[in-house]
């Protein structure tokens, strides 16, 4: 099984977004952020490889982003997840399954792109699969009002009649070495993937635990519809990746990308950092 990360177009989050009810004074020192208080944060994606299927999990904000949403959150395309699958050796219409954790913008923007030919909205990946909780599927259709502005319906309507929509209501195996666990505290029906090597355990850690710094269980983002399950759902999830000796991948950590975890007196914490290619050599 190959696994490699894939870079797609960086952000801007504001620092109370990210961190929550942690007062700037405290979060600052583990996260930095520019003097309006915004901070840098990746958006990394995993095209895994087994030999048979080829999995592409998220597609990032991708290409086709309004003025507002461009200037809102200060989007850097250098980084492009066409491009740099096609780096990888890899093509779009290669990717069997598509597997997004939930579809706000940064999750699944590039599950469309536009048509150099017709102009129109067309699938990045015609002939995978997409993979999504039903419940974040209903959720994106029928938004509730604190999440409406994170739901761009051009991200993910076309798979409505597509053929290529596969819903999940519990967690579950897609692949030998591919489990998929679905959480509710960030967004009803977050779908994050733990994926089995034969010598470690990656847990993409998504926005359940978005970067190094969210790992303690008070360190909830502000944008989580229900902190309280959050923390409840992160406790368990460290719990077991710590005893298990998993390697996590945060998404949208700027500055570190994987790290394992150990035991300490204030909770569990971080053992070492060290970057992707490291894990998967």
């Amino acid at each position: 099984m190959k696994i490699f990360k894939i870079n797609t177009p960086e952000f801007k989050i504001d620092g109370g977004a990210y961190f929550g009810v942690i007062p700037k004074m405290i979060w600052e020192k583990h996260y930095p952020a520019d003097k309006n208080n915004m901070c840098d944060a990746s958006c990394r994606s995993l095209l895994i490889d087994d030999g048979k299927r080829i999995f592409l999990i998220d597609t990032g904000i991708g290409n086709k982003f309004c003025d507002n949403l461009k200037k809102d959150y200060f989007i850097n395309n250098k980084e492009d997840l066409e491009k740099n699958i096609y780096a990888l050796g890899y093509k779009p219409e290669e990717i069997t399954d598509v597997i997004l954790t939930h579809l706000h913008f940064d999750h699944c923007g590039g599950t469309t792109k536009i048509s150099n030919t017709t102009g129109n909205l067309e699938l990045t990946f015609p002939n995978a699969i997409h993979h999504i909780s039903s419940s974040q599927w209903d959720n994106a259709l029928n938004p509730n009002y604190r999440e409406k502005s994170s739901y761009l319906k051009e991200n993910f309507e076309l798979l409505s009649d597509s053929g290529k929509l596969k819903l999940t209501d519990k967690n579950t195996y897609i692949s030998e070495n591919i489990e998929l666990r679905i959480f509710n505290g960030h967004t009803s029906g977050l779908m994050l993937p733990v994926i089995h090597t034969e010598s470690r355990t990656l847990f993409f850690a998504g926005d359940l635990i978005p970067a190094k710094a969210s790992i303690p269980l008070a360190w909830i983002s502000a944008y989580d519809v229900f902190p309280l399950t959050s923390i409840e759902e992160k406790n368990k999830l460290l719990q077991e990746a710590v005893i298990n000796n998993w390697v996590l991948l945060f998404q949208h950590d700027y500055y570190n990308e994987c790290c394992t975890l150990q035991k300490t007196d204030r909770g569990i914490r971080v053992q070492e950092t060290f970057s992707f290619e490291e894990f998967a050599l």
